[in-house]
């Protein structure tokens, strides 16, 4: 099983494992990843498994690595955790600049079809999760006119 399989599940000790049997570099590899590199940590968020996020971060020896990476799409760590509206999570990222510094909290997806040039205050106001957006809002006010932002339409070819 991949290792983010194993973040996708909350499934800390089979994370030890991997690490104790393959090293903890083995987990920035793409390989690794899901089918979109997204990363352990990014999928540990998104699923609100802090336990697994604690593990990578104080144990793995390379939790900012980890906590770097972003899918192939853009996504980071604290917009899957907005996404989904896990407050626990995202309040630990943002506890701690090295978990999230602030390019990565200002950071927008690239121009994935569905959410283009979109940030974790977009992701949660989007899908309604008052208490993050509450404390997005508050913390990075700069975020604000972002979130009312038109969504990028994909110009349609013309027939011939």
């Amino acid at each position: 099983k991949k290792a983010c399989g194993m973040a996708e599940e909350g499934d800390v000790k089979a994370l030890r494992e991997l690490v104790a049997r393959e090293g903890a570099r083995t987990l920035l590899k793409r390989e690794e990843m899901d089918m979109y590199g997204c990363s352990v940590f990014c999928m540990a968020a998104w699923k609100g498994h802090l336990s697994v996020l604690e593990y990578l971060w104080e144990e793995s020896g390379i939790g900012p690595q980890l906590a770097q990476l972003v899918s192939d799409y853009g996504f980071t760590p604290l917009m899957t955790a907005a996404h989904n509206g896990h407050l626990h999570v995202v309040e630990r990222l943002l506890a701690d600049e090295r978990r999230c510094p602030p390019e990565m909290v200002r950071a927008v997806t690239n121009d994935h079809d569905s959410y283009p040039q979109s940030t974790a205050l977009y992701f949660a106001a989007m899908f309604g999760h008052e208490a993050v957006v509450q404390l997005l809002a508050t913390r990075f006010p700069d975020l604000i006119p972002m979130v009312n932002k038109e969504p990028k339409k994909k110009k349609k070819k013309k027939k011939k």
